[in-house]
């Protein structure tokens, strides 16, 4: 089985073995980057051992620096290596998700594109391209007009995430460049506009290589049907494809949905309850605040509390601050993505410091535990949520050691910090201003140190998340094309919430931008 410290120490190895060739060859980092039409922070992390990049730049590194081939050898050799450990990493993951004893020499039942799992009837396995198929078809029990109906798909519990049950319809369609489904009349609309719960209308399409569905949240659906004699036709955009980036978005709205819906007028009373604690500098609120409220209507509390805090207290501020935020899983980065507050947060606080000579930055500190202990939707969410940060002009910088783990959210100045914590905290929230110096000098040095040493430095937007895509072990290519569907279409159509407290705008905003870049 593959280490990772024997992973990074390969990494680490083919670094230096482009270091030690460019230094042979009496050339700056400065100038293979021009040479390769890189940059010169993306070379330096190359050879540091944060960076691996693909396989172009190293084929363009090979023949500058004249290695014959050897470069190219050892990025391969590292791939495979990679491929290796993910393979082990992932069947491991879903052994423990699955409660599957390592003893017992049988494979779990797979969860659909990582978090989603259609059980009894199919199941949805995810391909190495990030696609998924349908497998086990033969255990389906097709009705005599052709569809399959009520099939149980869970969106899967998690870290907070309570795990959700969706109805899915899948019916017989077509790839005509477009998706075409179609649907029996006697099941076209009413049963799917009147579903208490979330349901998904898919067409299921054959391949040479295996089934695929394509699906559409069913309110959207049921304003989609066309009548076409005894049935109806139901268009289904290609984007909407059931693969890793869509699994990623469905698991975390039909969990956050669910959630804070049911306790809708409960989260309102706190709500109000919580304003008297507005005019404080510092409180810490215990969990018995939010008695009788899901874990993920406590998440809510405490990130709307914490933004109001960091909100009234850098109203005054005249200098760029440095945000330092805990999300180190992609269920913690999704309220980004989703929570409606939280991006009328982002839109205020960039737009206060859009005329400043200085960026914006923000930290994150996710170690290689946190990777490691992830799904590929969980990554793909916390990539996404970090694009929705530099789309806002907000420069990102991400740490890999773990110590780091343990500094609160806050935003640093000079002068203070605001401290707003409602990750792993104690409580619901934990919420200060101070001006100690101690503290404001431990602060400034994991700032400095994470700054100076992020794993993903590059000089741009483009390259920071190209950079944390491969740190995620995320195929950037993909994801960039797949954000370009998405982001044309927008996610309502698989995705509709259904909560008040909910916006697919974020989400949105973070496929366009990702599509937008070079």
């Amino acid at each position: 089985m593959i280490d990772p410290q024997q992973l990074r120490e390969a990494k680490q190895a083919l670094g230096r073995r482009l270091r030690d060739l460019r230094t042979a060859r009496g050339l700056r980092q400065k100038d293979v980057a021009e040479r390769v039409v890189s940059t010169r922070s993306t070379v330096a992390n190359v050879e540091t051992g944060r960076q691996v990049v693909d396989r172009i730049f190293w084929q363009q590194c090979d023949a500058l620096l004249q290695a014959g081939g050897q470069l190219i050898d050892e990025y391969d050799a590292y791939r495979r290596l990679e491929q290796q450990h993910r393979a082990e990493r992932d069947e491991a993951a879903r052994r423990a998700r699955w409660g599957v004893a390592a003893r017992s020499g049988t494979s779990p039942e797979q969860p659909g594109c990582d978090l989603l799992a259609v059980r009894q009837r199919f199941v949805l396995e995810p391909r190495t391209n990030g696609d998924t198929s349908l497998a086990s078809v033969s255990l389906l029990d097709q009705a005599a007009h052709g569809a399959w109906e009520g099939l149980p798909l869970t969106a899967l519990g998690g870290r907070f995430f309570p795990g959700v049950a969706v109805d899915v319809e899948a019916y017989p369609a077509v790839d005509e460049g477009r998706i075409v489904a179609t649907i029996p009349m006697s099941d076209a609309g009413w049963r799917w506009q009147r579903s208490p719960q979330r349901r998904l209308v898919a067409g299921r399409v054959g391949t040479a290589t295996g089934d695929s569905l394509f699906a559409l949240d069913s309110r959207q659906a049921s304003r989609r049907l066309v009548d076409v004699g005894n049935d109806a036709r139901l268009i289904i955009p290609r984007a909407y494809r059931l693969d890793a980036i869509t699994a990623a978005l469905l698991w975390a709205v039909a969990n956050l949905d669910q959630a804070l819906l049911l306790d809708d007028a409960r989260l309102e009373a706190s709500r109000i309850a919580a304003a008297q604690y507005s005019r404080l500098t510092r409180s810490a609120v215990s969990g018995d605040f939010a008695e009788g409220l899901d874990a993920v209507s406590r998440m809510w509390l405490g990130s709307a509390f914490c933004a109001d805090h960091i909100s009234r207290h850098s109203a005054d501020l005249v200098e760029t601050p440095t945000y330092w935020t805990r999300e180190q899983h992609g269920e913690e980065a999704s309220t980004w993505l989703l929570f409606g507050h939280k991006l009328r947060y982002l839109e205020t606080t960039a737009g206060w410091f859009v005329s400043s000579s200085e960026r914006a930055m923000r930290m994150f500190c996710v170690p290689p535990a946190a990777v490691g202990t992830s799904t590929e939707s969980e990554r793909i969410l916390l990539l996404l949520a970090v694009a929705l940060m530099e789309s806002f002009g907000i420069g990102v910088a991400v740490t890999d050691e773990r110590e780091y783990g343990a500094l609160p959210g806050l935003v640093l100045t000079a002068r203070r910090a605001i401290v707003a914590n409602w990750i792993r905290a104690d409580g619901v929230w934990h919420v200060d201003v101070t001006d100690q110096r101690s503290a404001l000098s431990d602060y400034r040095d994991a700032v400095e140190h994470v700054r100076a040493h992020s794993v993903i430095a590059a000089d741009g937007a483009g390259g920071r998340l190209h950079a944390l895509a491969d740190y995620l072990d995320l195929d950037w290519a993909w994801l960039r094309t797949r954000c370009a569907e998405l982001g044309e279409y927008g996610l309502a159509g698989i995705a509709e919430p259904r909560s008040r407290l909910l916006s697919l705008d974020g989400a949105d905003r973070a496929c366009r931008f990702v599509a937008s870049l070079p």
